[in-house]
């Protein structure tokens, strides 16, 4: 096995070469052949339809992952014996509930069908209740952008055995074979309430972008930002720099503009788009190909009651943190409290 594993690396890089050109499935059968024994699992599509609601606490109905692989070996697939599947949970969310991989289950050759490519093929499904119980983990403590993690065992009727150490980079996530022997599904989150409203800020340790000519004031700005709902999740919003830009750079006026947004993406605020500036330096809505431009990126420090402290910079240099009270004195969702 070690000399087929030495061998498929050097050649994967080969086989991701040949196939950025081409999709032949008989150069990749040649390659097989010229390196000896070996098999892999190949990713024939992938579904994750794993979304936890934060206001019930439990996952959604209809909650799964969907996975089907295609067995490839030096013997057009005689050579398939079983394959195992482990399973365990990453808490990404600073908790303590991240496991130890568990079986998850085992399937036999009889499981495998011939697929179009006339490969053996199987499909897996896995409810979010199957994975709770699984994983043994406490689902109320669940929090969007945590993960499950799958990790494939391949055994041959030879004695071989293949997993996520057996495979270099282009064979694992390569554009044709894409047999990485692990996937890691994210758990999303239901988007149950808006961030939509007019918030008071107090911005702080403001900085102008280096060599911008700004001229900061050096005390704490105080003002109000406007969030306004566009779908569910994204925001468009009245300041990106919560007061920084204006107190910097006076003329220029507020950070907005009609191309950007802020996405809710479970325990994260994403800037999308960019502010962009006319040729006398002033934000302008639209880009008139004239225009510099600039984005945003922020980063949620703590989150405790009505206030969210975020600190924020601009790809040009200019930078702060902010404390955002939401209107009303109303508690953010409890999905931020994992920034915590």
């Amino acid at each position: 096995m070690k000399r087929y594993i030495t061998k498929i690396m050097v050649f994967g890089l080969a086989v991701s070469t040949i196939f950025s050109c081409s999709s032949d499935d008989k150069i990749v059968d040649q390659i097989l052949e010229g390196v000896g024994t070996g098999a892999i699992l190949r990713t024939r599509s992938e579904t994750n339809n794993l979304v936890f609601n934060d206001v019930t606490r439990t996952f959604d109905a209809g909650s799964n992952y969907a996975l089907t692989i295609e067995e490839q070996d030096e013997e057009e697939g005689a050579l398939l014996e079983s394959v195992e599947i482990f399973v365990a949970y990453r808490d990404n969310s600073g908790g303590e509930m991240t496991t130890q991989e568990v079986p998850l289950q085992t399937l036999m050759a009889s499981d495998f069908t011939t697929g179009e490519r006339g490969l053996p093929e199987a499909s897996v499904s896995y409810t979010s209740d199957q994975l709770v119980s699984t994983t043994g983990i406490t689902e109320s403590m669940v929090v969007g952008k945590d993960r499950f993690e799958f990790r494939l065992v391949l055994n041959l009727t030879n004695g071989e055995v293949f997993s996520n150490n057996d495979v270099g980079g282009p064979v694992s996530g390569g554009s044709f074979f894409s047999a990485p022997f692990e996937y890691f599904p994210e758990v999303a989150c239901s988007i149950t309430e808006s961030l939509a409203g007019t918030h008071t800020y107090v911005t702080s340790n403001i900085d102008s972008a280096p060599g911008a000519g700004g001229m900061c004031s050096g005390g704490n700005v105080m003002g109000t930002v406007t969030w306004t709902e566009v779908e569910p999740g994204e925001y468009s919003s009245s300041d990106m720099s919560f007061g920084q830009f204006e107190d910097c750079y006076t003329i220029r006026g507020p950070a907005a503009g009609e191309d950007i947004t802020i996405v809710w993406d479970c325990t994260l605020l994403t800037p999308d788009g960019e502010v962009y500036l006319d040729e006398d330096g002033v934000v302008t809505p639209n880009d008139d190909n004239d225009d510099q431009e600039f984005t945003y990126s922020y980063t949620i420090t703590n989150v405790t009651g009505p206030d969210m402290t975020i600190d924020f910079s601009s790809s040009a240099g200019d930078r702060g943190t902010v404390v955002i009270t939401r209107e009303g004195g109303a508690d953010w969702p409890a999905i931020f409290t994992a920034n915590n």
